[in-house]
């Protein structure tokens, strides 16, 4: 007796096959979902971890070293570092801060709205201090020049402060000279600072009202600092 043998349908063959390329298919989208998630996570990382400053602060005892081996200065120029000095960690870094106060001001830390254009900051709330160049300007007014005074001798901005300076080789630097990060016309904000002394090798210390430290701060000259100059108040 012959025994009939029952074959499977084509359909009901194709199923496993079916459900095998189905099954590969979801496994390779989860997959890609979750590389997908981990790239992420990976740019969220990057973007939210504090960029590294250009520079490092000195550490005081540096600072001290330097200080003591500087030399004989004259009176405007010890006044120009000395005042430099003072504001080391004592005011807060902010967008368009000018003051024309002989000593400390005392509307520095209080509250104010960022209103000078140009900066993440503006409109926002933050403690009245100095920007850069209102740092710098300050500095040279606690020689005894009055604020109009002191826009006329040695600038009031990064432009005007270029502008009535002069280019002078890195050996040629003094206590009180001022660097530069960039040329004018450079199309790039600039950022400039003050001269206070020399490590063991020559290198400038600098004193600068940074936002990366949200303060004013000495450091090494970095790759920030590139271009030394003197102010013409300093006469010859």
């Amino acid at each position: 007796m012959l025994t009939s043998k029952t074959s499977a349908s084509p359909a009901a063959e194709g199923r496993p096959a079916i459900r095998t390329r189905g099954t590969m298919a979801r496994g390779l989208s989860l997959l890609a979902l979750a590389l997908l998630l981990t790239g992420l996570a990976l740019l969220a990382v990057h973007l939210l971890r504090p960029a590294p400053l250009p520079y490092e602060s000195v550490d005081p005892a540096v600072l001290q070293a330097a200080l003591e081996a500087g030399g004989t200065l004259s009176a405007e120029r010890r006044t120009v570092v000395d005042a430099a000095l003072s504001l080391v960690g004592q005011v807060h870094y902010f967008w368009g801060g000018k003051s024309g106060t002989i000593g400390f001001d005392p509307g520095w830390g209080e509250m104010a709205v960022v209103e000078a254009a140009g900066s993440e900051t503006t409109g926002t709330l933050r403690p009245r201090g100095l920007d850069c160049s209102g740092y710098t300007s300050w500095c040279f007014i606690q020689t005894g020049m009055t604020f109009a005074e002191m826009e006329a001798c040695f600038g009031n901005g990064t432009h005007w402060q270029w502008q009535k300076s002069d280019p002078v080789g890195w050996n040629e630097l003094q206590p009180g000279d001022l660097l530069f990060q960039h040329e004018p016309g450079a199309g790039k904000g600039n950022h400039v600072g003050i001269v206070v002394g020399f490590t063991e090798a020559g290198e400038p210390l600098v004193a600068h009202c940074a936002a990366g430290f949200d303060g004013v701060v000495v450091t090494g000259r970095g790759d920030i600092f590139r271009y030394p100059r003197r102010p013409r108040c300093y006469g010859a």
